[in-house]
């Protein structure tokens, strides 16, 4: 019995003293895995769209090689300071309408032909983008107007004009559109009293001025500002400067709120300048317009692609 005893009390001391050598063999808690970031939502960016045309003036960008554009133009004659609610604000008046078309056969090429049917212009020109890069954006046009319109003594423009854009972060660009016209249109009128230095006109024989509007030669820089207000919306603004050379009666300046859809774009348009050919829009506001006239007015464009 005792020696019983005796193993079974080494048994316990010896278990005892076991406890502490197995509890250091445990392997170490596991360090919990950390959790991953969620990636950053990527900023909104809205970019304003212009595509073939801005509001009149032509746009640095060219659309893809093969697609088709079509170009509708709408400016109400009267303006609305002489209108009121019984003509809906001109929009009861007649229009000046202008159709287009584009096409691009080959990359950054854009032909175009256009007809307005103030004073029957018809436009023919070519655009070519040479340079995109980051920010900046520039192309050449280079093109000929000719009017049909009856009484007119000179029936043809050529003109050349640059597009250089420049984009200030996402939201906003600036274009300038420096601009050569060889001839103006060329549309007679009267004045009681001849206008300071201009050569046009001559005495009639009823004590009245006869001016041709014929000026030769022409340069101006018209520029255009977009904002892009969301990623469809797009505010748009173009200043043509005043010359005095050609007798413009102001600058001349236009704005457009468009929205824009899959190869769509729709602008309402208000301003002191109406017409949307080179011939008539690069002497600025025109010799039978007030400056403070305000004229409203629509553009539809569509587009296919055809390749």
């Amino acid at each position: 019995m005792r020696s019983r005893g005796a193993a079974l009390a080494f048994l316990l001391v010896a278990g005892c003293a076991a406890i502490p050598a197995f509890a250091a063999q445990e392997p170490p808690a596991a360090t919990p895995t950390p959790t991953p970031e969620s990636p950053k939502a990527e900023p909104v960016i809205f970019r304003p769209i212009e595509g073939h045309v801005i509001i009149n003036l032509p746009s640095a960008e060219v659309p893809r090689e093969g697609t088709l554009t079509i170009l509708f133009t709408h400016r109400f004659q009267q303006p609305v300071q002489d209108s009121d609610i019984h003509d809906l604000f001109s929009f009861d008046n007649g229009a000046n309408i202008g159709i287009g078309l584009g096409y691009v056969p080959v990359k950054n090429l854009d032909i175009s032909f256009y007809r307005s049917s103030e004073l029957d212009v018809y436009e023919a020109a070519a655009k070519y983008q040479f340079l995109a890069l980051g920010p900046f954006a520039a192309g050449v046009r280079l093109g000929e107007d000719w009017r049909t319109e009856r009484g007119l003594s000179e029936r043809s423009s050529f003109f050349a004009q640059a597009m250089l854009a420049y984009s200030l972060g996402s939201y906003l660009r600036i274009t300038a559109v420096p601009t050569y016209l060889s001839r103006t249109n060329g549309q007679s009128f009267i004045y009681q009293t001849a206008t300071p230095e201009d050569r046009s006109c001559q005495l009639t024989p009823f004590g009245s001025f006869l001016c041709s509007g014929l000026y030769d030669d022409i340069f101006n820089v018209p520029f255009a500002v977009s904002v892009a207000v969301t990623h469809s919306i797009t505010i748009h603004g173009e200043v043509t400067p005043r010359i005095g050379k050609a007798n413009s009666k102001g600058v001349g300046w236009v704005v457009s709120l468009e929205k824009s859809l899959l190869r769509h774009r729709f602008c309402f348009t208000a301003g002191n300048q109406r017409e949307t050919t080179v011939d008539q829009y690069a002497a600025s506001v025109p010799f039978n317009h007030r400056a403070k006239d305000i004229y409203l007015g629509f553009n539809i464009i569509r587009q296919w692609k055809l390749k």
